[in-house]
């Protein structure tokens, strides 16, 4: 370098070990962890805060979760109050944003968490995901169609007055805990993520047991009904 200027600083070249093994380490995470591996997780997060998930691995993690969309149509509202009541659900859990919309004083709101609970035994059904693992990925409501009518003007004027409906749009998407452990910058956030994943896993648990019960009860009916129509066969044939 010339005299009297200082020389460049030198760039940290990216080891492709490093970057393999942090790759590993983010990617490979199940969505749902045991409690005591979320709480070693959340601890190796908290110790190395300076390095973060790339933006690729997080779009190929969400890609990968399940989703599972609501929606309520022609609702007599107009859209921008109601796009109010969803923004109280939007980017919330399922449990917090029913929670939210039980003290919200807009009229509609009662109708959004219909939606949200309809669309939350949707996912119970189909996968068995309970609220606790579930999040409001999308909520908003889009405009429906208007209906004209006659609005009366003064000095024998009239006009036109619009009867506005709204759409609304819900997704919900299963929580990849992990990466929100990850991307919590405090410790309270860390130890709230840490309390809705036990909360989560004990759900799962209780509705497993539930299913598994009546799945017994279930065959148990099928074989008492089985062994009735087998008698009553027998005593046709006396």
């Amino acid at each position: 370098a010339p005299r009297g200027r200082k020389p460049p600083p030198r760039r940290h070249r990216i080891n492709a070990r490093t970057m393999e093994s942090d790759y590993g380490a983010t990617s490979s995470l199940s969505p749902l962890l045991a409690v005591e591996d979320a709480e070693n997780f959340a601890a190796f997060a908290h110790a190395n805060q300076h390095r973060k998930v790339k933006p690729f691995i997080i779009k190929r993690r969400r890609d990968k979760l399940r989703t599972y969309v609501g929606n309520e149509r022609n609702i007599r509202h107009s859209p921008w109050r109601m796009n109010l009541v969803c923004q109280f659900a939007a980017g919330l859990t399922v449990p917090e944003a029913l929670k939210q919309l039980m003290f919200c004083q807009k009229v509609k709101a009662p109708l959004l968490a219909k939606v949200i609970r309809r669309t939350a035994n949707l996912a119970d059904i189909r996968h068995g995901l309970q609220p606790s693992q579930l999040e409001v990925a999308e909520c908003f409501a889009t405009h429906g169609s208007h209906l004209k009518r006659l609005k009366i003007m003064g000095r024998g004027r009239s006009g036109i007055k619009r009867r506005r409906h709204t759409h609304i749009r819900l997704v919900l998407r299963e929580i990849d805990f992990p990466l929100k452990l990850i991307q919590s910058q405090s410790v309270n956030q860390k130890r709230k993520w840490l309390g809705n994943l036990r909360i989560a896993r004990e759900d799962y648990e209780r509705a497993k047991v539930e299913r598994d019960e009546l799945a017994e009860l279930e065959a148990m009916a099928a074989e008492l009904e089985e062994e009735a129509r087998k008698k009553k066969k027998e005593e046709e044939g006396k």
